[in-house]
């Protein structure tokens, strides 16, 4: 058997990561065993211990169950989450850890202390085309997303940021979409940081966006330690992408807006001139009240909080004794009533305006 057909094989044999989704695999012509990884780099790699994560999840979105032995194909990427594991692409590719279910290959170093230690892999090597060149995302990314031919006006943007991981920012994000499906508006869905996986897009698609998009669309494995221009250029592109068939655009960034990306985007980018309405998800009264004060001190304006905070009327009820942002999605009041006086005067106008220019 070739070296090349050998390569197809295993290739061929492997469980493929969604991070890697956007890849032509078929490119794939060597392995290199000896590179220095980046942010990007497609892998094969061996699961050789397992740890907090037993399944990987496929291009399909199926989550399917590891052994030790099975062979992934993997994406380098950074990774940034206060709940679960802070990693950085190895410089070498000497064993490493499998931090995201979703197919991100780095290490480790720290976790969370709920968090088991991370599955071992042990890289087999970046794959090569036949020029000797890295298969990285960014190749199908930039122009894999193709910005429309004219100046096309961005529909009314969503943003929806947080406290922190798990404060409820693509749950709220999901509560959007569905009450404006309802009210008959098409919602595109955007993730704009993150690391690669799939779950919150699904919850986009579930909750009625007609389509759904996050970084790995524009060649980022993750967001975790880019700069803020190359953030900036991936937004643009992400935007520009599904502007001529939505009426409004949510989209959801990643972690607490202490978050390094997080906040230098909401601080100075060009995505501060995009948003049109700015919603926080707060995990407790205290947290929630702090980030609201914090993004008007950047000169941003809430226009609700939702988040965890809403799953307690009692937590809701120490809020709304303290600042008096609009509390929506909690279970006191009518979610498509506040939902509709919030969004209406921004969004109706702006949203006829742009299906006429479609």
């Amino acid at each position: 058997m070739s070296a090349g057909s050998s390569l197809s094989s295993l290739v061929e044999s492997a469980h493929r990561s969604f991070a890697t989704r956007i890849a032509d695999l078929s490119l794939a012509a060597s392995l290199d065993t000896d590179a220095k990884p980046s942010p990007g780099d497609l892998c094969l790699a061996r699961v050789t211990r397992l740890g907090q994560h037993r399944h990987i999840e496929l291009v399909s979105g199926r989550r399917a169950q590891m052994n030790v032995g099975d062979t992934l194909i993997l994406t380098f990427g950074n990774r940034y989450a206060t709940d679960q594991y802070e990693a950085l692409v190895p410089p070498t590719l000497d064993a490493c850890h499998l931090v995201a279910a979703g197919g991100i290959a780095s290490m480790a170093v720290s976790r969370h202390m709920n968090m088991k230690p991370p599955t071992e892999i042990r890289p087999l090597g970046i794959l090569r085309d036949a020029k000797g060149v890295a298969l990285n995302l960014s190749r199908w990314g930039w122009p894999g997303v193709a910005t429309p031919a004219g100046a096309v006006s961005q529909p009314h943007m969503v943003v929806v940021a947080g406290s922190s991981m798990n404060a409820g920012k693509t749950t709220l994000c999901a509560n959007v979409i569905r009450t404006l499906r309802d009210c008959g508006l098409s919602t595109a869905a955007l993730k704009l940081t993150g690391t690669g996986s799939g779950g919150d897009i699904w919850k986009y698609l579930d909750a009625g966006a007609i389509e759904a998009m996050d970084f790995g669309n524009v060649g980022l494995a993750s967001t975790a330690g880019m700069d803020v221009r190359t953030l900036d250029a991936a937004i643009g592109r992400l935007c520009a992408a599904v502007t001529p068939r939505a009426d409004i655009i949510v989209a959801e960034l990643a972690d607490g807006i202490l978050q390094r990306e997080t906040s230098q985007l909401l601080q100075a980018s060009n995505l501060r001139s995009r948003i049109d309405s700015l919603l926080f998800a707060g995990s407790d009264p205290l947290g929630t009240i702090a980030g609201v004060q914090l993004l008007s001190n950047w000169g941003l304006e809430v226009s609700a909080v939702s988040g965890m905070l809403v799953t307690s009327p009692l937590a809701v009820r120490e809020f709304t004794s303290f600042c008096n942002t609009p509390v929506i999605f909690g279970d006191e009041a009518d979610p498509q009533a506040i939902a509709a006086h919030l969004f209406a005067p921004a969004i109706v106008q702006p949203v006829k305006k742009h299906a006429a220019q479609r």
